[in-house]
């Protein structure tokens, strides 16, 4: 047989091979995730803690860490708070299916927006006009399981750990800009209990880790509860736009 001929094959069987390491998906993060999905889209009401951790980088120290902590009251499709402290202030977030609040308890300021009629669509609104991110959001969103498997240049299951007490399993994955790490409740519910991710397309690789707890789920939450009533000589002010990126 042709030498040149032998080479080429070898060569083509060498791109196949490669080509097929470029993508490895595991099935059984993709079924975790997907229960994941399943029980946040069937949900009717959820309230959570948030206890966010995230990088900035600063030109004399490099990468400072920083910290929040959310209390997240949702009822679907349409009423959301957050309740906020931490780096970025005391503040809440009221969300009664027409207006989205907004509260300084630091300042006794407060602002007031026309918002969409439900959550994921004023979640999107806020993020892309204010640059306000909301804790767990990626959860929530239908395509959340099909998203990550689609972008995911790996994605693999690593076994069973313990977060906070809890047995989970424990879910990483890398694409072209990230990686990141999930654990999910090693229960009925398949709720999250931790999320990492690490920015490795941007300088120093900043992090963001989150830490879900206290979940309950499908409670009777009132719908006084999402209304915000300006607290006395509070002023008044306007939603600061985001800063558009260079």
């Amino acid at each position: 047989m042709n030498r040149k001929f032998l080479f080429l094959i070898g060569f083509l069987m060498m791109v196949i091979s490669t080509n097929a390491q470029t993508q490895r998906i595991d099935s059984t993060a993709v079924y975790l995730l997907s229960r994941t999905t399943e029980t946040m889209q069937d949900i009717k009401s959820c309230s959570f803690t948030a206890v966010t951790t995230y990088d900035i980088l600063t030109n004399n120290l490099g990468l400072v860490k920083h910290a929040i902590i959310d209390k997240v009251a949702i009822k679907f499709p349409e009423k959301m708070k957050v309740t906020s402290t931490g780096d970025k202030g005391n503040r809440a977030l009221l969300y009664n299916g027409q207006s989205l609040n907004y509260y300084s308890y630091d300042n006794n300021t407060y602002a007031t927006t026309t918002a969409p009629n439900s959550v994921i669509e004023t979640i999107d609104d806020v993020s892309k006009k204010y640059g306000i991110e909301f804790s767990a959001a990626d959860f929530f969103y239908p395509s959340f399981a099909s998203d990550i498997q689609s972008s995911s240049e790996d994605l693999v299951f690593l076994g069973k750990t313990t977060i906070d007490g809890k047995e989970c399993f424990h879910i990483a994955g890398r694409d072209k800009t990230k990686s990141f790490q999930f654990w999910i409740a090693n229960d009925d519910l398949f709720l999250p209990l931790k999320m990492v991710i690490i920015y490795t397309d941007q300088k120093e690789s900043p992090q963001f880790e989150a830490v879900y707890k206290d979940w309950v789920i499908n409670a009777d939450l009132p719908d006084t509860l999402f209304e915000f009533k300006a607290p006395p000589k509070a002023t008044k002010t306007k939603f600061a736009p985001r800063e558009k990126t260079k």
